[in-house]
């Protein structure tokens, strides 16, 4: 069996440096226009203050 010689190591070239990007200017996020009508707290305690008032008034009341 012949020996084998060494391969050849790969010939390196050197990157070419990156041209540079223009990045674009900064700029704030349009923000939505609020909702309009009640606010997410007012119309949960608007949905919920009835029901728990009135699941306090129909209980049972224990008779002795």
């Amino acid at each position: 069996m012949p020996a084998r010689s060494s391969p050849e190591p790969p010939v390196r070239v050197k990157p070419t440096e990156p041209e540079p990007v223009a990045l674009p200017s900064y700029r704030r996020p349009t923000r939505e226009t609020p909702r309009s009508g009640p606010s997410l707290v007012s119309l949960t305690l608007l949905i919920t203050a009835p029901a728990v008032f009135a699941v306090a008034v129909l209980r049972p009341r224990s008779s002795r």
